[in-house]
């Protein structure tokens, strides 16, 4: 059974992962979101788009300021050139969890200078861990200029790993639902 996540207008007030496909059980986003956040909600994968929700409003109840980006699902062709430009360990061709919607970015607070501030994104990161869900901020990923700590990046697939993934049936199938919605939200 195909889940997707419908929406026939720009509210939080119809948001919803009816299975059926139907519409008919929509229900309130629990949180007040940005156009951008209901548009990144709208193009991931469902599952991720609840357990985002969910990270977000934990991490507000905590009084943690957070916020999704409009980074979501990408092309093979931007996945190459983060790969190319360093911002990625993942060498093009090869899919990756903003291929399928299974991974989008949170925005926090920064420090003077820009600088993002990870004893908070460490904090939302130990939560999003709890919920089953990966955060990427206090990993050494390797990319063709050195070493990155991609601290905004999160992920949820529970108990599968990428290269596992990759040969799966699903990776195909959530891939081609992926980039549909990221054109139909474009």
């Amino acid at each position: 059974m195909a889940h997707d996540l419908l929406f026939s207008n720009d509210t939080d007030a119809d948001w919803s992962m009816d299975p059926d496909g139907r519409g008919k059980s929509a229900r309130a986003l629990p949180l007040e979101f940005t156009q951008v956040e209901r548009k990144t909600l709208k193009i991931l994968e469902p599952t991720t788009a609840a357990f985002a929700v969910a990270l977000v409003g934990w991490a507000r109840n905590q009084g943690i300021p957070a916020h999704l980006s409009h980074t979501t699902v990408y092309t093979p062709e931007e996945s190459a050139a983060h790969y190319e430009g360093g911002r990625s360990g993942i060498k093009p061709g090869k899919l990756d969890w903003h291929n399928v919607g299974r991974a989008f970015h949170i925005v926090l607070p920064t420090l003077g200078g820009g600088e993002p501030d990870r004893e908070l994104y460490a904090v939302v990161g130990k939560k999003a861990r709890e919920l089953g869900g990966e955060w990427l901020g206090d990993k050494p990923i390797r990319t063709v200029k050195g070493v990155l700590y991609d601290t905004a990046h999160f992920e949820f697939h529970p108990g599968v790993t990428i290269a596992d993934y990759r040969k799966s049936e699903l990776a195909k199938k959530e891939f081609a639902q992926a980039q549909k919605r990221a054109r139909m939200y474009a």
